[in-house]
């Protein structure tokens, strides 16, 4: 199969990346379950940058509701540039970094390893230094990714989180679910790359929404039509975009909704009609539409609201790929921008 992008070419490897997780990694995890049924874990701390952060804030998420564990992204530059950090004993810390050469995710996860804390690193380099700090290593199994978005590398990341999430607190339910992914993933990508992009071709800013779940799905889109196309997108909480961003809308903003069929449904569909108000300029991801005459991509399968952010990923990634081509733009590879990013 030939493709047009190398970003295609990893978006479609997806499903695979999935099935070679599920394949590998619950050993490890349940080595993880059996040392927590040991020993008293005050929290997660989990240290992160850029598309991995937006993995970790999803995590957070996760970590806290399917397990119980209070869990709080890290703050780096209290490790790197103020050397005030936080104690981190009795904590697990997680370090997230597709490269694992991030200087500052290594330098909080080694200032866990000093602490005492369980050290756990989630990344797709197992030589990197941050597998070689880390107790144990969780790998996203994704090859190389030679494009400069995250795409794959993602979804492998989020995807170990909730394997990580529902090993831990063993449920089951979820672990079913999550089997069932990579075909859901390989079936939603081909309905992805149907999306008609043409209607956005001049857009050069937007706003993109999300609750809860899908809060960090929302950021994780901004970032990537920033990285691709250029665009000035700005991700909000639902709930905090009516707290005075909602004073942007305009008639030449289009405004982007993550809306899952769940707990997050009422409020979201509630803040969709009060946008409408303002503008017709909406395009919603979801599961099922409003009242038929939104411009809407469906996702036409029935899972908890919890495992959305799974398929949300995949089409967005792919509305991302085609905007940029449909702008004439290289997704591949972004002005400015190289594959690793080292921040201290």
């Amino acid at each position: 199969m030939s493709y047009v992008t190398i970003m295609e070419k990893e978006i479609r490897e997806e499903p695979s990346v999935l099935t070679r997780i599920l394949e590998s990694n619950i050993p490890i995890l349940e080595r993880i379950k059996r040392y927590l049924d040991k020993k008293k874990i005050e929290g997660i701390y989990i240290s992160a940058r850029g598309t991995s952060d937006n993995a970790g804030i999803l995590g957070k998420y996760l970590l806290e509701s399917i397990s119980g564990y209070i869990t709080a992204p890290s703050a780096p530059s209290l490790f790197t540039i103020y050397k005030r950090p936080p104690s981190l004993k009795g904590k697990i810390v997680i370090g997230i970094s597709q490269s694992g050469r991030g200087e500052d995710v290594c330098e909080v996860v080694e200032w866990g390893k000093r602490e005492g804390a369980l050290c756990i690193a989630i990344t797709n380099n197992p030589d990197s230094l941050l597998a070689s700090l880390a107790d144990e290593v969780i790998l996203c199994w994704a090859g190389e990714e030679k494009s400069v978005p995250a795409t794959k590398t993602y979804l492998a990341e989020i995807f170990n989180l909730y394997l990580f999430s529902s090993v831990i607190a063993e449920r089951e339910d979820i672990l079913g679910s999550l089997k069932d992914m990579p075909i859901y993933v390989e079936r939603i990508i081909e309905e992805a790359f149907k999306i008609d992009i043409t209607r956005f071709h001049f857009m050069d800013r937007c706003i993109s929404i999300g609750r809860g779940f899908n809060y960090p799905t929302a950021m994780e889109f901004s970032l990537k039509l920033k990285e691709t196309s250029y665009i000035f997108a700005e991700a909000f909480s639902s709930a905090d975009f009516l707290h005075g961003p909602l004073a942007l809308i305009s008639n030449q903003l289009p405004v982007f909704v993550f809306l899952p069929a769940g707990p997050s449904y009422t409020h979201l569909a509630e803040v969709i009609e009060t946008i409408k108000e303002k503008t017709k300029d909406i395009f919603i991801f979801g599961f099922e539409a409003l009242d038929g005459k939104e411009n809407i991509f469906k996702i036409p399968y029935n899972i908890d609201e919890v495992l959305s952010p799974l398929l949300f990923t995949p089409v967005f990634q792919v509305f991302a790929n085609k905007l940029a081509l449909e702008k004439g733009l290289d997704p591949d590879h972004p002005r400015f921008l190289k594959k690793v990013t080292i921040t201290r």
